[in-house]
């Protein structure tokens, strides 16, 4: 009796389905990675020491009857509205999201094992790969140093709510594929009446 599917077949059908999501994993990585430098990019003027500076005009100073208008509820709200003061890129709030983000992708090491062991299969990267300790850890801690890093990208160019976002979204999505990787039953192979 054949079985329903040979067993290429399967093999094919899964190599095109992990290529497919590799080339959108690798796009989604390289668009992250660009976003900051295209974000950076709203100022059009760049310096260049061979054109004239241009001064721009001072405010005149307030004179004797602006003092009661500066007490006004427009200059608290020009205060508070005042930009953030920058903080450290390895300040304390993303020293924890980064130990986050290395924990969830840490969960996902373990429970992708896990899932390989109990039969099941993996979605973004080829069996081979998970089933190889080294390469699949080395994998998961490149992804939290890509992280880190498009996190120091818009730290740089001063994004600093996308800098913490990057992380909690990355700790969400890797705490939600192990729950689910831990969530899934035990694949239990039917073997066909007859077949070796």
């Amino acid at each position: 009796m054949k079985r329903k599917f040979s067993h290429t077949r399967i093999g094919k059908m899964r190599r095109k389905r992990n290529i497919g999501r590799f080339e959108i994993l690798l796009l989604a990585v390289g668009l992250t990675g660009c976003w900051a430098e295209i974000s950076g990019a709203q100022e059009t003027t760049a310096y260049r020491p061979d054109l004239p500076k241009i001064e721009l005009q001072q405010p005149a100073p307030p004179q004797a009857g602006a003092q009661a208008s500066a007490d006004s509820p427009n200059s608290e709200s020009r205060k508070k509205s005042a930009p953030q003061k920058e903080h450290r890129f390895w300040d304390k709030e993303n020293d924890w999201l980064f130990a986050g983000v290395g924990a969830s992708r840490t969960l996902d090491y373990f429970s992708t094992r896990n899932m390989r062991r109990r039969g099941r299969q993996e979605i973004f990267l080829t069996n081979d790969v998970v089933d190889n300790h080294a390469a699949f850890a080395a994998i998961e801690a490149s992804a939290t140093g890509v992280s880190i890093g498009a996190a120091y990208l818009f730290h740089h160019y001063g994004h600093h709510k996308l800098e913490r976002w990057t992380s909690i979204v990355h700790i969400g999505l890797a705490t939600t594929g192990s729950v689910r990787n831990y969530c899934l039953k035990t694949a239990h192979f039917v073997v066909t009446p007859g077949s070796p």
